[in-house]
């Protein structure tokens, strides 16, 4: 597939599971089903229509507002999908129209929603990590197996207990300090890192700790936390894989040739 159809392609699936993922971020904390009832306005409970629903383009044709009561919006919808949009042409750009391209893409799906829910209630619940590895599981087995590499399935596996067994250490020595989700998280991150190569996932978790101690010595030294303030750590994990995806093989080949 010529590279600029697959990226318009890509864009597009980003935009509609962006879109998606506004309904996920919003019911998955609370319990709620993200198949029924249908999506409608928060402030007058007016079932939405299809116009209502395009990505990116009915926000602003709409200018933020509810088309039936004129309540904001809020950007919540646009971010989720431009930021969906945007890791999976960036994935785009990095595996072209490989096998694995798919994978990855349920994987920046999985970032974004955890993301996102982990910024507003410190949470990373379960329900989504799960469907992530089961989702991610299976579509990184289908590239192996369709690249003809099946040794990527162990790799997959071992990068999974890597990620899980390393967070399970740094759990139990922060005597608290880290959540039980962060520890769910790793192996999820782990597959997909480990698929690549397992010593990434090391590499990975150490960007996501350095990414984590710059932004809280940043707020410190702002005034906006304390030693003890507790800062969701799931966007530190996520950014760190997907630094890890990107350059993470470069990282490594640079320490141990210096």
């Amino acid at each position: 597939m010529n590279f600029s159809l697959l990226l318009i392609v890509v864009v597009v699936a980003g935009l509609l599971i962006g879109s998606f993922l506004t309904v996920v971020v919003d019911r998955v904390p609370r319990g709620g089903s993200v198949m029924a009832p249908p999506s409608a306005c928060g402030a007058c409970g007016h079932r939405l229509g299809p116009l209502d629903l395009v990505p990116i383009v009915s926000w602003v044709a709409l200018r933020g507002r509810c088309r039936y009561c004129g309540a904001p919006i809020g950007v919540e919808p646009i971010v989720i999908e431009l930021a969906t949009a945007g890791l999976f042409a960036i994935f785009a750009f990095e595996f072209g129209a490989d096998a694995a391209l798919p994978a990855y893409c349920i994987l920046a799906a999985v970032l974004v929603a955890q993301t996102w829910i982990d910024l507003h209630t410190q949470r990373l619940p379960r329900e989504i990590t799960y469907v992530g590895v089961v989702l991610g599981g299976v579509a990184l087995t289908a590239a192996a197996l369709v690249n003809d590499e099946p040794e990527r399935i162990w790799q997959m596996a071992l990068g999974a207990g890597i990620g899980l067994a390393l967070m399970w250490v740094i759990y139990v020595a922060s005597r608290g300090g880290m959540g039980d989700g962060d520890v769910r998280f790793a192996p999820l991150l782990g597959m997909y890192l480990g698929w690549l190569n397992p010593g990434l996932v090391p590499v990975g978790l150490f960007f996501g700790f350095v990414a984590g101690a710059i932004v809280g010595v940043a707020m410190m030294m702002r005034g906006e936390a304390g030693r003890r303030t507790a800062l969701p750590f799931g966007p530190f994990l996520a950014l760190g894989t997907v630094v890890a995806i990107l350059v993470g093989q470069s990282f490594i080949d640079w320490v141990v040739g210096n």
